[in-house]
């Protein structure tokens, strides 16, 4: 290929990707939309179903109740049938009050089936918007990634979404505990506390919702047992503090708990990052100082561009994150590989240039994602190391398993 055609290759390739960029971001804004009319309109449902439910469920057994005593009452009259005056009055009277119990009983059922019915539609509803929207979400973030921050708001409330599926909630903070296992190790004490605050309040939050009970299944309840049991050995194993939430007795606002957790692990987040940048030209200096006295002028003149490049690094720096900082922050924002995968697997590509595909703690972050990482020779250099790893932990995530189980 000639280089002049090589370059309208080029231009014709950006020009489409733009096309297509611009279309998804539309569909996208669409999808959004979308997502928020059906959310709303399940929200709605739900709880219209929270205030019919009961009173209909008092109908029916006030209905039950009403007859079983109608019964009596004819038993008794049957006993007593020669003392009545008025024996015609009496069976019009059994007749209007089977009418009125037939006519309340039927009612109560139609409106719970009504409002039963309207649930599950705004649910299907709400799904496939759900998905539509995750789905547009992945490929923006794969062709746009500047534009994630104004999806920010409406990304959070897939979490407030999940609550108005049975057990939602609980599947999908199931699998963040599960794939944030490995990597948590290797987070400060402070990302330690505010992560556990974070996955308890959310539990709590799932347990103290109006309509659990009605709709808790066996399987649901293993899995909330298994995830409070593995949230229990977190905290004593690595002891990041004390949290209040673990305690049956203690109540809050679990929304406001959670969303303060959540701030205080984006804090911590940039307190480790700001640490591990302060550590950094300390380091540089220490490795400098051994050069010795032999090549003075050079050890001279290589301070002096290491500090002109310092300068330049500490500046970026705190323009841009490092890429272990952003991947953190994502990881603590979305649910991988169901949403942010495309960023996902851009920030760790740019960790794998700047680090290496050895990293420790590169490698402990990414681990639960082993089996999404694809991509050129560095990132297959990673998996490898990954999937190398978790053959000899596959023992150890064994026994922890028995041990959430024991507990």
């Amino acid at each position: 290929m000639t280089p002049a055609l090589e370059r309208l290759a080029e231009l014709v390739r950006q020009a489409e990707a733009k096309t297509r960029a611009r279309k998804i971001e539309g569909e996208t804004q669409q999808a959004a939309d979308q997502f928020r009319s059906t959310e709303l309109a399940a929200r709605q449902a739900v709880e219209r179903l929270r205030t019919v439910r009961p009173a209909c469920l008092r109908a029916i057994e006030q209905a039950d109740a009403d007859e079983h005593m109608l019964k009596d009452l004819v038993r008794k009259l049957a006993q007593f049938k020669s003392s009545l005056e008025s024996q015609t009055d009496v069976e019009q009277l059994i007749a209007t009050s089977q009418a009125e119990i037939e006519r309340t009983r039927r009612q109560a059922r139609a409106d719970l089936e009504e409002v039963t019915r309207a649930v599950e539609e705004a649910r299907r509803e709400l799904r496939a918007a759900l998905d539509q929207y995750r789905q547009l979400r992945r490929e923006l973030d794969r062709l746009q990634p500047e534009l994630a921050e104004q999806f920010a708001a409406l990304d959070r409330m897939l979490w407030d979404a999940e609550g108005h599926f049975p057990g939602g909630q609980l599947q999908l903070l199931a699998h963040e505990v599960e794939a944030g296992l490995n990597g948590f190790p290797a987070l400060s004490k402070l990302e330690q506390y505010a992560r556990l605050k974070v996955w308890i309040g959310r539990f709590r939050c799932y347990q103290a919702a109006h309509d659990r009970e009605t709709d808790t299944t066996e399987d649901l309840q293993a899995l909330g047992h298994r995830v409070f049991h593995q949230l229990k050995w977190l905290s004593r194993q690595y002891e990041p503090g004390y949290i209040e939430a673990f305690r049956q007795d203690y109540s809050t606002d679990w929304a406001a708990y959670v969303a303060e957790a959540q701030e205080q692990l984006v804090q911590a987040i940039e307190a480790s990052r700001r640490g591990r940048d302060a550590e950094s030209p300390r380091s540089r200096d220490r490795e400098v100082a051994v050069t010795g006295d032999r090549t003075a002028a050079l050890v001279q003149s290589s301070r002096n561009a290491s500090g002109s490049s310092a300068s330049t690094a500490t500046a970026a720096v705190a323009l841009h994150p490092s890429p272990l900082t952003q991947l953190k922050v994502l990881l603590a924002r979305v649910h991988v590989p169901d949403e942010g995968l495309d960023r996902f697997l851009e920030i760790v590509k740019q960790a794998v240039d700047d680090l290496g595909p050895g990293d420790s703690e590169l490698i402990q972050l990414v681990l639960p994602y082993c089996q999404y990482i694809t991509g050129n020779d560095k990132l297959g250099v990673l998996r490898r190391n990954l999937e190398q790893i978790r053959t000899q932990n596959a023992t150890s995530e064994a026994s922890l398993d028995e041990l959430s189980e024991e507990s």
